[in-house]
């Protein structure tokens, strides 16, 4: 554990200092004092919004376990969004598995199988959007080139997803067969992952609300990605060569791949810098691009994490409670995947 967070603080340090070699402070002091703080007053909206319809969401995925009232279901989500912006190792989606089987008395796994389910819709839907702004950017050939790449491999992950879940034992089979190569307790890890993302679509096939989720899902990006327009606007950056919708779609794309890298509390670093990486696609300047990042952390962290604060106090819950739980979370997660046979046992039944 102690290596872990080490190695996302290691990462953090590398990553800030890449965001902030090439900053001048003055000037970045410059373009934060010539922010029109007020237009972010509507992105705070737009992010209270989109935790409500998310978690509106997250009960479609719990309803064939258990109905569950919405207030516990957004107790749960900010709590463990709270987490995973002031604990490390990536604390919150455990914390969100223990706090709601919890307060629902729903089994932690089962829990976890629909947050699972859940930041894989998110990741389909990144990549949609990220097809979507490559069809009407204008970006530079090699970016092209490695979105449509990107956006290929999902698709081909939906269609290996949807085998899977259709066409159970030939898939897995498939898998072990193709895995061959490797020693047998590589297979065998291989083949316990794919048995956590089946159990956790087992869920989803239970529920009848596919179009309300996906329109869900539609709403959530375009209301993060109003939360980065409006962030624009405060900043009076028009963007080259592109409107600013557009912009506001690759933006957060960029974004959403630094918090998909392992890091430190917050996703510092990460976050910062692929967010000014993004903006340089645009002609901003290093400068007033890390502003722009600093700002639109501060954004999304400060308000979520105190409202986190808050239900992490009513549930009466401990930081010491917390990271015990998430060791014992993962072991039950891992232990409900081990009662699955593998293909080689499959085959025999």
């Amino acid at each position: 554990m102690k290596k872990k967070v080490l190695l996302g603080l290691a990462i953090s340090l590398l990553f800030l200092y890449l965001a902030f070699r090439n900053v001048d402070f003055a000037s970045m002091l410059e373009a934060l004092q010539g922010v029109n703080y007020w237009w972010l007053l509507p992105g705070i909206g737009f992010m209270f919004i989109s935790l409500a319809i998310r978690a509106y969401r997250w009960g479609y995925f719990i309803r064939p376990l258990r109905e569950v009232p919405f207030r516990k279901l957004y107790s749960a989500m900010m709590i463990g969004y709270m987490a995973n912006n002031v604990f490390p190792l990536r604390l919150g989606e455990v914390m969100r598995a223990y706090v709601i089987g919890r307060s629902a008395n729903i089994s932690k796994t089962s829990s976890f199988a629909t947050i699972l389910v859940e930041r894989i819709i998110d990741v389909i839907s990144l990549v949609v959007i990220l097809g979507i702004t490559i069809f009407f950017g204008e970006f530079p050939d090699y970016i092209q080139k490695a979105g449509w790449l990107i956006f290929t491999f999902a698709v081909s992950m939906v269609l290996f997803i949807i085998l899977l879940m259709e066409k159970t034992r030939a898939t897995l089979r498939f898998v072990w067969i193709l895995s061959s190569p490797f020693p047998t307790r590589i297979k065998k890890s291989i083949n316990r992952l794919l048995r956590k993302f089946l159990a956790g679509f087992e869920v989803f096939r239970q529920t009848s609300q596919y179009f309300t989720i996906i329109m869900q899902s539609i709403s959530l990006w375009l209301l993060y990605a109003g939360i980065i327009y409006v962030t624009f606007i405060a900043f009076d950056i028009e963007p080259a060569h592109s409107s600013l919708f557009v912009a506001s779609l690759v933006l957060l794309v960029m974004i959403s791949i630094g918090i998909m890298i392992p890091s430190s509390p917050g996703f510092v670093g990460t976050y910062h810098l692929l967010c000014k990486e993004g903006l340089a696609l645009f002609g901003v300047g290093a400068n007033e691009a890390i502003s722009f990042a600093i700002v639109l952390h501060i954004l999304n962290y400060i308000p979520i994490t105190l409202v986190g604060f808050y239900y992490f106090w009513k549930e009466n819950l401990h930081f010491k409670d917390a990271l015990a739980e998430k060791e014992v979370v993962e072991q039950e997660i891992a232990k409900s995947a081990d009662l699955r046979p593998l293909p080689e046992q499959v085959d025999k039944e």
